[in-house]
């Protein structure tokens, strides 16, 4: 046997005991353990390996438990809070694009009616209208840049 097999079958004992292997694999993987005393070996020392890991027991500072599971807690509350603050901005956002959506009409014609009244080229009130569609938009940006910032600087 070539050492490409015995190579393929070591990845793919270690393979298996991290994730499944195809059925094809795996009858090829115990054809093989069968006939290479080496290979079947190599698994049968993995195999004790895995189970001398399992039964060894960590004693752990109850202390530093503690204080783990404290700093955790102390995460997860502030990661809660930080979700719970962008809520009110995506409410605004939403209420924003509806109120564009069915403003956009009346806005446009709004737009058409000073253009004419003051002969304004059609190019121009259409920059107007995406100056206005995108107002909401950039004041957003702005907010949200200045409180980072803030934040960044605390």
């Amino acid at each position: 046997m070539t050492q490409e097999l015995h190579e393929r079958a070591k990845g793919l004992i270690a393979t298996a005991r991290v994730e499944a292997i195809s059925p094809a694999e795996r009858e090829w993987l115990e054809a093989h353990l069968q006939s290479c005393p080496n290979c079947a070996t190599y698994a049968g020392e993995i195999e004790h390996a895995l189970r001398s890991l399992r039964q060894a027991s960590v004693q752990v500072n109850p202390e530093l438990v503690a204080r783990t599971r404290h700093a955790v807690h102390l995460r997860a509350h502030e990661l809660h809070a930080r979700r719970s603050q962008w809520f009110p901005l995506w409410m605004l956002c939403a209420i924003s694009w509806v109120l564009g959506g069915i403003t956009l009409p009346l806005v446009w014609r709004g737009i058409e009616w000073v253009g004419q009244y003051i002969n304004l080229p059609s190019p121009i009130g259409i920059v107007i209208l995406i100056i206005w569609w995108a107002l909401p938009t950039l004041a957003v940006a702005a907010f949200v840049g200045a409180k980072g910032s803030q934040a960044a600087g605390d």
